[in-house]
């Protein structure tokens, strides 16, 4: 007998039908209209963030922040490789190379130990990476004390992918606002 163990299921318990009925009716489900104006405000004060802007995926905002980052042909951006594959594909997107990195046994996000070989093994061959792609997987907050130490030692960006994480905290801030 086989079992299916969802990793997730959407959960309905209040008026997500009703506003999907309206959103769909008002002709405003992607780009713009009340909804999504409504869910960018609350996600900015919950965030305590200066702004939030919803975009149609993940995918979508990682490599919008990756072209905001400066992200281009040739450059390398570390990412761990224990996530889903639109935390390398903006990257590829953008003729840039990924660096993997393994994830550590706590959290199973970006080892903070291998990061840091990973920076150097890449400084040692004349390629500094130009980002660092981490995502706090399953809700789960990464190791951020630890990265963002090692971000500032070897004056390489991190980008925070959240999008599993949405409402977790790390040491009182939300995940995605660090």
């Amino acid at each position: 007998m086989a079992f299916h163990i969802p990793l997730s299921f959407p959960v309905f318990n209040g008026n997500e039908n009703l506003y999907t009925q309206k959103a769909i009716s008002s002709g405003h489900v992607a780009t713009h209209g009340q909804f999504i104006n409504k869910f960018e405000c609350k996600l900015t004060k919950r965030l305590k963030t200066h702004q939030s802007v919803a975009l149609n995926s993940g995918t979508s905002a990682l490599h919008l922040a990756l072209i905001l980052m400066g992200i281009g042909p040739g450059d390398e951006v570390i990412c761990q490789s224990f996530t889903f594959c639109a935390s390398a594909n903006p990257i590829v997107y953008l003729g840039a190379n990924p660096i993997f990195v393994d994830s550590e046994k706590d959290t199973w996000n970006i080892c903070p130990e291998l990061l840091e070989d990973a920076i150097l093994s890449r400084i040692s061959k004349g390629r500094k990476p130009k980002a660092i792609v981490m995502v706090h997987l399953f809700g789960m907050p990464a190791k951020m004390k630890e990265i963002l130490e090692i971000s500032i030692k070897y004056e390489i960006p991190v980008l925070e992918d959240a999008a599993e994480a949405v409402g977790s905290k790390y040491d009182g801030k939300s995940c995605g606002s660090i």
